[in-house]
C-alpha cells in the first residue's frame, strides 16, 4: 500500500474503520505499507516523532511538506506496523517476495543525494542478487512522474528525478510505484523525460477509495496509460516476466495491462 492508508489525519476510530476493511486480506497476505505525506507530514511536535527525523521533518523549499498528517506523526502506523529490520522501521527498508526485490523509501523524509536515506537505498541496490530476484521494484508516495497539473506536487517530481533516477537506470530497476495522485497512470520505460528501454516504468496507483484527482491532464510522451476510476494493481511473475495490471473495482475488468521482461 502506498502510502495515505486511512485518511485518518488524528481520527483514531477512522484507523479502526480502515482495519475492518483490509483485515479479509492483510490476515492471508503480507500487508507491507509505505508512508504518505497523510500519515507523516507536520510542522510541529516534532520530539513525538517515532523516525527521530531532526527538528520537524523534511521541508526542502522545493516542496509542499506542511501539516497534511494533521498532527499524527506516523504515530500510529508505527504502533500498528511492522517491516523488516534492514532499513529504518516502517520508513524504509526492503524484501524479497518470490523472485521479486522490494524498496520501500519515504518521500516524507530527507532523500536528497547524501543523506542517510538515499546511502541506504544505494546500498540495497548494490547487494541485489538479480540471479535469485531477477525484477526489482522500487516504491515511494509521492511520484517521481505523473502527468496531472499541479506544479507543487511537479517540483517534488523533479527533486525525486535529481536523487534517484541514475541510480534506479544503474541497477535497472524494472518498475516504481507510486500513489499521492489519486488516478492510475503508466509510463513507458523512461529515463531522463524520454522511453528508453533500459529504464524505469513508473506506475501511480492511488486509486484505492478517496475522491479521484480530476486535475486536468497535460499530455506527456513518456505517458503510456492513464485512468481516472477506482482500482488496484495485481503482479504476476514468471523465471522472465512481470505482468502488471489495474484492475477496475466496480466490475474486475482489466484496464491497462503491461508485461515487463526480465533483463537477468
Amino acid at each position: 500500500h502506498i502510502g495515505d492508508l486511512s485518511y485518518a489525519r488524528g481520527f483514531g476510530y477512522i484507523w479502526e474503520q480502515f482495519f475492518n476493511i483490509v483485515n479479509p486480506i492483510s490476515v492471508h497476505v503480507p500487508y507491507m505499507i509505505n508512508m504518505g505525506n497523510h500519515e507523516y507530514d507536520h510542522t510541529e511536535g516534532g520530539e513525538n516523532d517515532p523516525s527521530q527525523a531532526p527538528g520537524e521533518g523534511f521541508h526542502p523549499s522545493w516542496g509542499n511538506y506542511e501539516d497534511d498528517s494533521s498532527g499524527e506523526c506516523s504515530v500510529p502506523m508505527y504502533y500498528r506496523y511492522s517491516a523488516p529490520d534492514n532499513g529504518h522501521g516502517i520508513y524504509w527498508y526492503s524484501f524479497d517476495y518470490g523472485n521479486i526485490h522490494i524498496i520501500m523509501m519515504s518521500t516524507e523524509h530527507n532523500f536528497t543525494v547524501g543523506s542517510d536515506q538515499y546511502n541506504w537505498i544505494e546500498n540495497d541496490l548494490k547487494q541485489i542478487n538479480r540471479n535469485r530476484t531477477p525484477f526489482v521494484l522500487f516504491g515511494g508516495h509521492r511520484a517521481m512522474y505523473e502527468s496531472q497539473t499541479y506544479i507543487d506536487q511537479w517540483k517534488v517530481g523533479i527533486g525525486l528525478r535529481k536523487s534517484f533516477e541514475d541510480l534506479l537506470f544503474k541497477y535497472q530497476v524494472d518498475v516504481a510505484f507510486w500513489g499521492h495522485y489519486h488516478a492510475y497512470e503508466r509510463t513507458c520505460a523512461v529515463y531522463q523525460g524520454k522511453c528508453n528501454p533500459q529504464g524505469t516504468t513508473h506506475i501511480v496507483v492511488g486509486t484505492a477509495g478517496f475522491y479521484l484527482t480530476e486535475n486536468p491532464q497535460i499530455p506527456r510522451p513518456w505517458s503510456s496509460a492513464f485512468i481516472l476510476d477506482f482500482g488496484y494493481c495485481t503482479i504476476s511473475t514468471t523465471r522472465t516476466t512481470m505482468t502488471i495490471q489495474f484492475i477496475h473495482n466496480e466490475n474486475g475488468s482489466v484496464g491497462d495491462e503491461v508485461i515487463l521482461q526480465s533483463r537477468f
